[in-house]
């Protein structure tokens, strides 16, 4: 593990933006789902309704809708190259009309005698994406749909960020934690769930503001697991798991907790929360804004598809010209070259950096500089392991294999990689086929 300097904390509630006069919705808002289309070039939409469907929904899984933010008229739509690379096209509206959630008094409808079937149906329709693995974000009703029988009914709950240059799941554990146990209580019922595990960060404890815990989950027990965050990674799958085993003792009814069991962040909980009580699909993003480029930094609470510039002019511009702009944290984080991107709800942070932190996205061929190596927390030779796959491919030797089962996917090989290799993607995909049967996907 890695020492870090703690950062700052947000200590106030999120702030709601002005709204822009134009919103850019991306027809692909996590790594798996692409939504068709639904409405056209001029036509009128309310703020919530909805303008896309997902098109690769199983027999088995909802379809996954997208909604949209503002009420106003649809302009155009234009392609928009991603993060990674690849282009998804994004429906441009204009804002004008009447609210139909904004402004209006907040509703609050009982769920609890909601069927699992039904939670399910409303989590698909309402669009939630968990984001908890931020480079690898799934619809949640998909993700439900697909929980493997080695599950064992718990879900984790993480309160913290596992890149500690964000603080939006922190922030809204802090100021939102009774509607994050509503959310996981409602998400219990969804995957029929036997108990819960929250971790926290233990240099500031367990979130305050919560309700009355008997009340929200009644006789689901329910487990808190502080985590070492001044230490890097501390909020990965593996890692957690280690730490939470750790610290259960000997046959408590936790202990079956497995990588196959459904985890969660802060950030998924309140858009299920806001879906599910409120009756509020997920039209809106909370985001961290940051960097020393920044007269202020805050969470700000803005309407997905928000352009990136705009919310500079929220922030009352620049003090200094930025080098990079870096979405989701300077760890696990992409840099983005234009900042006319738009807000997605697979992005939790935006920092604004003098520094050059972030090399050419442009992958290149290995230099065997060994930082790779150095900075792996658990000693893996990543460059070793990834030319596995370039060399043999479907014959990788057994040790390797074995090898991949220790990475924690911390991403810091890629972080530091002179070339910009795929590194922990390798690895991952190694790991997915450790029993030795290798397929290419």
């Amino acid at each position: 593990m890695i020492k870090l300097r703690q950062t700052k904390k947000i200590e106030y509630s999120a702030i709601d933006s002005f709204l822009p006069h134009e919103v850019a919705v991306l027809l692909k808002q996590d790594d798996f789902t692409e939504c068709s289309l639904m409405v056209e070039p001029g036509a009128i939409v309310q703020e919530g309704q909805v303008i896309a469907q997902a098109t690769n929904s199983e027999e088995n899984i909802p379809a996954i809708k997208l909604h949209s933010p503002v009420p106003g008229i649809v302009e155009s739509v234009e392609p928009v190259q991603l993060p990674d690379g690849t282009e998804t096209d994004a429906v441009k509206i204009k804002f004008k009309g009447k609210f139909s959630f904004r402004g209006k008094e907040k509703k609050s409808f009982d769920w609890q005698f909601k069927l699992p079937s039904e939670i399910l149906k409303t989590i698909a329709e309402a669009g939630i994406v968990n984001t908890f693995s931020i480079n690898k974000t799934e619809s949640l009703a998909k993700q439900i749909s697909s929980l493997k029988p080695e599950t064992s009914k718990i879900l984790v709950v993480r309160l913290f960020d596992e890149d500690p240059y964000r603080c939006t799941d922190f922030f809204i554990s802090k100021n939102y934690f009774e509607k994050i146990q509503q959310g996981a209580a409602i998400l219990c019922r969804a995957i029929c769930a036997e108990g819960i595990i929250f971790t926290y960060d233990k240099k500031y404890g367990i979130p305050e503001n919560g309700g009355d815990a008997s009340e929200i989950f009644k006789e689901l027990p329910v487990k808190y697991i502080p985590a070492d965050c001044s230490k890097y990674p501390a909020g990965f799958p593996y890692v957690m798991l280690d730490n939470i085993h750790k610290q259960l003792p000997k046959d408590d009814f936790f202990e079956k907790v497995n990588i196959h069991d459904l985890f969660v962040d802060s950030l998924t909980l309140i858009h299920l929360y806001e879906a599910v009580v409120e009756q509020i699909p997920v039209i809106n993003q909370y985001v961290y804004v940051y960097g020393d480029c920044m007269k202020v930094s805050a969470v700000f609470r803005l309407p997905i598809g928000t352009a990136i510039n705009f919310i500079i002019d929220e922030c009352g511009g620049f003090l200094k010209q930025p080098s990079n702009i870096v979405i989701n944290g300077q760890l696990t984080g992409w840099k983005i070259n234009e900042n006319t991107y738009p807000v997605t709800k697979n992005i939790k942070s935006i920092g604004f950096l003098s520094y050059k932190p972030f090399p050419n996205i442009t992958p290149k061929e290995c230099v065997h500089c060994g930082k790779c190596r150095q900075v792996c927390p658990v000693g893996l030779a990543p460059d070793i392991l990834y030319n596995q796959i370039l060399v043999k491919n479907k014959d990788i030797d057994s040790c390797f294999l074995q090898a991949s089962t220790l990475c924690s996917n911390c991403t810091l090989c890629n972080s530091v990689c002179s070339s910009r290799l795929p590194l922990s993607q390798v690895i991952e995909l190694i790991r997915e086929y450790h029993d030795g049967k290798f397929t290419e996907k």
